[in-house]
């Protein structure tokens, strides 16, 4: 039952944060539409940033600078050489500074909105419950919030279960990267550098010009096979490494070791688990 109530809770929170975005305008004058659609990913984020705070969430122990270990130098490494792979394709290209600057702000304003409520707020709310079942969870959360995308005359069922399983392995390496670095601005950077083809495509893509449409059932299902193997296996290759690990020694060197530390008076030797000297 308490799961039943999480569940309809974070669906509740997602579809608010859908609206945000469908109904948050510059009240001024925005022929474009750029500054509104920056302006919505932004309140999201600050939105869901005051509901973090207000809940005490979790999550709050990634909202600092990136920490460096093995694990996070693997995770942005291998971030950098998506990041080199994605912006480098052939089919973008450099806009003019006045499509460029702005493009540039709207990108990280998707960065901030989408991973504050996903890997902020669902994440958090998950974590206190199990670790595990929060990545999953709010990698999926954050795959299912693509749906609003496919509505009306724009709905295929294939792209969107497409779009939505591709969402998903894109959190899940998001997650990855987050809990990697121990940081969510990092998961923030990597974001919104990995939507670069949103601003610089030489001609960005209707939805409906998008693989695969209307395609056959096996095809349809398969179809974000590459994404499993491109974003989904590198994500499992961060956590994996980032996983904190027990330094195997032979039981000769570890019963050396203690000996000289009692020796050396480093330890309390009246302890049947010694322990530092000094340490409560």
């Amino acid at each position: 039952m308490k799961r039943l109530q999480i569940g309809f809770s974070l669906a509740g929170f997602s579809f608010f944060a859908i609206l945000l975005l469908r109904y948050v305008r510059v009240p001024f004058m925005d022929p474009s539409g750029s500054a509104s659609n920056i302006a919505a990913f932004v309140v999201m984020g600050l939105v869901f940033l005051f509901f973090i705070k207000r809940f005490n969430l979790p999550s709050l122990q990634y909202f600092g600078l990136p920490r460096i270990s093995p694990g996070s130098i693997f995770a942005m490494a291998l971030s950098a050489a998506i990041l080199i792979s994605v912006i480098s394709n052939e089919d973008n290209v450099m806009k003019p500074w006045k499509v460029a600057v702005p493009g540039i702000i709207f990108l990280l304003s998707i960065g901030f909105g989408e991973e504050i409520v996903a890997r902020g707020f669902i994440y958090g709310v998950l974590k206190r419950r199990s670790h595990k079942a929060a990545i999953f969870v709010s990698s999926l959360f954050f795959g299912l919030m693509h749906l609003n995308l496919y509505t009306g005359s724009d709905w295929d069922p294939w792209l969107a279960y497409w779009h939505v399983m591709s969402a998903f392995c894109f959190g899940f390496l998001m997650c990855a990267i987050m809990i990697a670095t121990r940081s969510i601005w990092v998961a923030v950077l990597v974001h919104a550098l990995m939507d670069w083809s949103v601003v610089f495509d030489k001609t960005p893509p209707k939805l409906a010009d998008n693989p695969p449409t209307s395609y056959p059932f096996w095809e349809g299902l398969t179809s974000p096979f590459s994404d499993f193997l491109m974003i989904l296996f590198p994500a499992l290759l961060i956590l994996y490494f980032s996983k904190p690990r027990k330094i195997w020694a032979p039981r000769w060197f570890k019963g050396f070791a203690i000996r000289l530390a009692i020796k050396w008076k480093l330890v309390d030797e009246s302890s049947d688990k010694p322990a530092l000297v000094g340490q409560n």
